[in-house]
């Protein structure tokens, strides 16, 4: 899809005059270096190029920018994916990376941009206009996206297996009184015991798991093997409207330079493919811990043949995973019975409200043509779930 982007706009706010504009050719130098400074990042324009210049399902850059005397000082960005109702496909876009720097806030230029966009993509055939915009909110950027439009459901509840409770005892209970030396070796001594004692607990839920998981293989390879993915999700789709993971999304989506996934479990029943996690591994240098994410999970739908042949893949995840301070999922990639059995506790409630750190996201969802709230006969609203697996 192409479209020539000629609308401009002027706003003036704050004393300044911005132009409003939609992204061309040169302005990701300015946005890398916005980014950098916003999030403390060090992202490069391959990152620019991979998120929003190689995504598989438009030929532009949907992007809208703030210009001040030359230099791009705010951003509005999407970026697309397909969405499946029954047998109709349209887009969808995913707000993200919305960003002004300091000295241009509080100017409107969010909203008006936002509002550009929305128009823009509004005025299309229904055929070719995304069928809903998406993001995943904080308490700064929610306010602003409620005014324009957007609803806003559950928050992001990430599951916690916390393998190694002293890592973390000892980071949030650095501990008062005494001499620093006593303090110091009383935390660490309870952190050695928080994590024999998790250790034990874990190993007694892993042992009581009663999935019937011996009738499935699971390979794991350090690739990922978008045709063999694709297949899976092709072979059991939800109903619900849901993000199509077909090749070119596991082509792209897991090509991010600098976040290549640790791995890739394929769960075979005979000779079938019927369920693939993907998992990554990173490091926290706050505390000097590792955590294992299992970051994307399919087929997205089935019964008990699905959670069985996912309980396989998450067993041999886990025996991988010995040495990770925490093995984490986010809802809803991992089905609840699995969560339960082996050992992973919400972020939302004790013990882990205290011990590891929320995302703070919330996820909203607008129709681009207002009151439109379904697609195919399937409610938008339905397919909360498969939004938030882009989280």
């Amino acid at each position: 899809m192409t479209e020539t982007r000629t609308a401009t706009e002027t706003h003036r706010a704050g004393g300044e005059e911005y132009t409003l504009r939609w992204f061309k050719p040169g302005d990701e130098d300015d946005f890398v270096a916005i980014f950098n400074e916003v999030w403390s990042a060090e992202k490069t324009t391959d990152w620019f190029d991979w998120r929003y210049r190689d995504t598989p399902y438009v030929d532009e850059v949907p992007m809208l920018v703030a210009d001040h005397e030359g230099a791009v000082v705010a951003t509005c960005p999407f970026v697309p994916f397909r969405v499946h109702a029954g047998e109709v496909t349209r887009l969808a876009f995913l707000s993200t990376d919305v960003m002004t720097l300091s000295d241009h806030r509080r100017r409107g230029l969010f909203e008006q941009m936002t509002r550009m966009a929305v128009d823009r993509y509004a005025a299309r055939p229904a055929s070719e206009r995304p069928a809903l915009l998406f993001n995943h909110a904080n308490r700064y950027s929610r306010p602003g996206f409620e005014r324009l439009g957007w609803e806003y459901s559950e928050p992001q509840v990430r599951y916690n297996r916390l393998q190694r409770a002293g890592s973390y005892l000892v980071d949030r209970l650095g501990g008062s009184g005494g001499t620093r030396g006593a303090r110091e070796a009383a935390v660490r001594l309870g952190g050695a015991v928080a994590t024999a004692v998790t250790r034990g607990a874990l190993a007694l839920a892993d042992r009581r798991a009663s999935f019937d998981t011996a009738r499935f293989a699971v390979e794991r390879r350090s690739d990922v093997p978008a045709a063999v993915l694709a297949a899976c999700y092709d072979a059991c789709r939800p109903d619900a409207v849901n993000v199509v993971y077909d090749e070119p999304f596991y082509e792209w989506r897991f090509s991010e330079p600098g976040n290549a996934p640790e791995a890739t479990y394929l769960v075979r029943e005979g000779d079938r493919v019927v369920a693939g996690l993907i998992v990554h591994r990173g490091r926290d240098e706050r505390n000097d811990t590792q955590t294992v994410t299992i970051s994307h999970v399919t087929p997205a739908a089935g019964g008990p043949d699905r959670t069985a042949a996912v309980a396989a893949a998450v067993e041999r995840v886990l025996a991988d995973s010995r040495d990770a301070d925490l093995v984490r999922t986010a809802n809803p990639l991992v089905p609840p019975a699995v969560r339960r059995a082996y050992g992973f506790l919400p972020d939302d409630r004790l013990p882990m409200s205290k011990l590891t750190e929320s995302s703070g996201l919330v996820l909203g969802r607008r129709p681009l043509v207002e009151g439109e709230w379904t697609l195919n006969d399937r409610l938008v609203r339905g397919a909360d779930p498969y939004l938030w697996t882009l989280a």
